[in-house]
């Protein structure tokens, strides 16, 4: 056989497998799923790339009814759904993100299952049978006899053989709470996602713990693993021994929720801040690892550094600018040269800087015209003295009011005219009084001298 031949035959082979392999993808099924790119998008519906040249919708519908996190979806971002339809009128493939979401709600608790993992679940009502709750984002059980017993004033066995009554006065305080929990029993098909209080303390005997606790020193660092996260902070196990890093020991940086930064199950580096003895619970951090940006902030960016950052933050007194992680500048409403929004690239320059109060002021306004202000011996707008402000104080103004001050205009030369002229005035109004007093005077010695001479 000719080399030609091999070729051409290796070739059609290559194209038999990759026409096969498109028949393959495109054959898909209600419940399967698939993850492609976002190529339009729109409040009515998203289009997506699955492959094969196939594309899945999803409805404006479907969107009102998804997770949060799909709200803002953009063009050329990864997504997964599941097969609700496999083809609409217009020749689509019509996609769940619903259904892909609750999918992967199960999967999270498959995982916590297969692993052992402690879980957080919120308690959402009681009945006799033991708790509904809610965890990983599913509704999940925890029967009356896997609750800890520190919860019931005396046996649970008492309380399972009592009235409903008696039940709801020892549970209705847990309503709300949020518990530390293990996975049980996991059945999808029959909705059961059973969970045990009881199971996930005994992970962890009191022994090990306080033998653990002993080991640790306040302002050591350890690595441990996330075993739940909270709207609050996340709760990371050392080795035995819990720990709460709370949301404001994460990152120097402003954090909306602990749930963008960690994962449970994930290794994290953490310091120790301290000990509570009572509960023998330790407090956390991460940030305390990284270094503080506002402690070398006054050497890196001096008055007078010209930097560029982006709008992170509208307030009404002015912009917040992000110009490294956990470092925002402020640039007062007085100090913008033009209006700003939030995303928008910036150059500004730095006016005023003081790292131990964690200010950073900033300017986008050109500054060239300030000279004059100067010469009278202090920048308003910088507020940054010159060598020759010692005797000459600075018009004074609010900073919060938004005005800048001002030179004399024309009608501040007018107002400066009349108050010169009220000198004279008043010269005046003098000399009309000394010579009415003077005529008085005249007239009281003319009256004397008159009785003198009778």
């Amino acid at each position: 056989m000719s080399k030609a031949r091999k070729i051409q035959k290796k070739e059609s082979a290559m194209s038999k497998y990759l026409t096969d392999k498109d028949l393959q993808i495109k054959q898909l099924h209600v419940g399967d799923m698939v993850e492609g790119v976002v190529v339009s998008s729109s409040h009515k519906e998203i289009l997506v790339d699955i492959g094969a040249k196939s594309e899945g919708i999803i409805t404006g519908l479907e969107l009102s009814e998804a997770d949060k996190s799909y709200k803002n979806i953009q063009v050329g971002e990864k997504i997964s759904a599941k097969v609700a339809q496999t083809e609409n009128a217009q020749g689509y493939i019509v996609l769940s993100l619903k259904k892909a979401e609750k999918d992967k709600k199960w999967q999270d608790a498959e995982e916590a299952f297969e692993k052992g993992l402690i879980i957080d679940a919120t308690v959402i009502e009681y009945n006799k049978g033991g708790l509904l709750c809610d965890s990983l984002g599913l509704r999940g059980f925890i029967p009356l006899s896997h609750l800890d017993r520190v919860h019931f004033a005396n046996d649970v066995a008492k309380f399972a053989a009592g009235s409903e009554a008696e039940l709801k006065e020892s549970l209705k305080v847990l309503s709300g709470k949020t518990l530390r929990v293990k996975v049980i029993e996991l059945d999808k098909d029959k909705n059961r996602f059973v969970l045990s209080e009881k199971d996930a303390l005994a992970t962890y005997s009191e022994e090990s713990r306080k033998k653990r606790l002993s080991e640790i020193k306040i302002g050591s660092t350890s690595e441990g693993i996330v075993t739940g996260i909270m709207p609050f902070g996340v709760f990371v196990d050392l080795d035995g021994v819990e720990g709460l890093v709370h949301i404001s020991e994460i990152a120097w940086e402003k954090v909306s929720h602990p749930s963008n930064y960690f994962k449970v199950g994930q290794k994290i580096k953490v310091m120790v801040l301290g000990i509570d003895e009572e509960s023998n619970k330790l407090a956390l951090s991460v940030k305390k690892l990284i270094p503080n940006p506002w402690e070398t902030v006054e050497e890196r960016y001096p008055v007078g550094t010209r930097v560029r950052g982006v709008v992170s933050k509208i307030v009404p007194f002015g912009a917040f600018v992000t110009l490294e992680k956990g470092l925002d500048g402020l640039i007062h409403i007085s100090e913008a040269e033009a209006p700003l929004k939030e995303g928008e690239n910036v150059k500004a320059v730095v006016i005023q800087v003081d790292g131990k109060n964690q200010k950073l002021a900033l300017s986008t306004r050109d500054r060239s015209h300030d000279e004059h202000d100067e010469k009278d011996g202090v920048n308003l707008r910088a507020g940054v003295k010159t060598e020759d402000s010692e005797e000459k104080e600075p018009e004074k103004y609010e900073s919060g009011s938004g005005e800048e001050p001002k030179g004399d205009t024309d009608k501040d030369a007018e107002r400066h005219k009349k108050s010169n002229e009220k000198p004279k005035e008043k010269e005046k109004n003098d000399k009309k009084v000394n010579k009415v007093n003077k005529e008085k005077k005249t007239t009281v010695k003319k009256r004397d001298k008159k009785t003198k001479g009778k």
